[in-house]
């Protein structure tokens, strides 16, 4: 009897020490996450996801298991526990989404031609399908991720990303302005999709990205007047700006996406849970297949504006059309 006491108690203090090291990792995971929740990422979130997914997808064209090194495109991923928490290694099981890529004319060359960080910017039909085909797997893999990282997100609203920082006041081709039609133009068509009237509408507006405070005065008014413009029109709005990783969640969650082309929108609104709509990136309309998310004919061109921090103009400009 006695010796009976005494193992349950060696029971008992292991299954604590147990419990006590579980707990132990859990905070210390809590306070990674909250030190990331805070603080943006010192990186284009966007840019080293596409390069993720896109080498993922090469290594499926190859039937081989994918060996990521974190940090190709230059940055110290080990500092940002989101990205460590990817997989770096997934062994191949993907028939299916090989199979998706042979029907549509997807090859290894093809893509390995590309400037694979770009590769967001869906230009013609076989780059669509690429995507399309790889969809269902980059879903899975962000969606657990964010679980994992405790960024899973409930969002009730539809969300625009409204890009104003150092675009579109460097000129950059394909980053550009839309005309206000083209917001309401994306919400009718998420109306007609989901068969819902949303009233209200959430505007993803940060200016810190590679701008002085003269442009990130500017972008205040921009989406400012973006705002009372949706009022005029019958939905209310807040405008938000949380830290990077937690704004790239929101959009990952949301009903729908009304992207102003960037690569932070389409890897988080292509691959989410809602409805993604989007500017075409370039004018171009090879990609035919595109035409179900992306409204055309929308972009306010560069040649158009003499100066975006002429604030008035611009406006004008945007609502003549």
């Amino acid at each position: 009897m006695f010796t009976y006491y005494i193992m349950n108690w060696k029971f008992i203090i292991i299954l604590s020490i147990i419990l006590l090291i579980n707990i132990l990792i859990l905070l210390l995971i809590k306070i990674k996450i909250k030190d990331e929740d805070f603080d943006n990422i010192n990186l284009d979130i966007g840019n080293e996801l596409c390069y993720y997914f896109t080498t993922l997808g090469l290594s499926i064209l190859q039937k081989k298991d994918f060996n990521y090194i974190l940090g190709n495109l230059g940055y110290n991923m080990k500092e940002y526990f989101f990205f460590e928490t990817l997989p770096s290694f997934i062994k191949y099981e993907y028939d299916n989404i090989y199979n998706c890529f042979v029907s549509n004319n997807i090859t290894y060359e093809y893509i390995e031609s590309l400037h694979i960080p770009g590769t967001w910017g869906i230009n013609d039909n076989r780059l669509y399908f690429f995507w399309s085909c790889m969809k269902p797997v980059v879903q899975k893999i962000l969606n657990e991720t964010f679980e994992i990282c405790g960024l899973k997100k409930e969002v009730y609203n539809p969300i625009i990303h409204f890009r104003c920082a150092d675009t579109p006041f460097n000129k950059f081709n394909g980053y550009n302005f839309q005309y206000y039609s083209f917001f309401k133009e994306a919400l009718e068509k998420i109306s007609m999709k989901t068969n819902n009237k949303y009233n209200f509408i959430d505007i993803i507006s940060c200016s810190f990205h590679k701008s002085d405070e003269k442009i990130q005065n500017s972008c205040k008014i921009y989406s400012k007047s973006l705002q009372n413009y949706l009022k005029e029109i019958g939905y209310e709005s807040n405008i938000i700006c949380n830290s990077n990783i937690d704004d790239f969640s929101m959009l990952f969650y949301a009903p729908a996406v009304i992207s102003t082309s960037s690569s932070f929108s389409f890897m988080s609104g292509f691959f989410g849970n809602g409805i993604f709509i989007s500017t075409e990136f370039i004018k171009d309309e090879k990609c035919s297949s595109c035409k179900d998310f992306t409204l055309y004919g929308y972009n306010l061109m560069h040649d158009l504006v003499d100066d975006y921090n002429n604030n008035d103009n611009v406006i004008s400009l945007l609502k003549d059309n």
